[in-house]
């Protein structure tokens, strides 16, 4: 059950156009810390949070 539901999630985060999904790739996937992601993104640490929220949104969106 929990490996269909990350594949489903892992699918989803595909479908967020462009540079969306990167926050939750970096963050929640990779294990990055704010800090690393938010200078590969070149952004602030504030920016990223809001970023990161937005691809939660429209992932919970998607999943339903």
């Amino acid at each position: 059950m929990n490996s269909e539901l990350n594949r489903e999630t892992k699918s989803k985060i595909a479908l967020i156009h462009g540079d969306l999904g990167a926050a939750v790739v970096l963050l929640d996937v990779q294990g990055m810390s704010s800090t690393e992601a938010s200078k590969i993104l070149d952004i602030s640490i504030s920016a990223l949070k809001a970023r990161l929220r937005r691809e939660w949104v429209a992932l919970r969106d998607m999943l339903g």
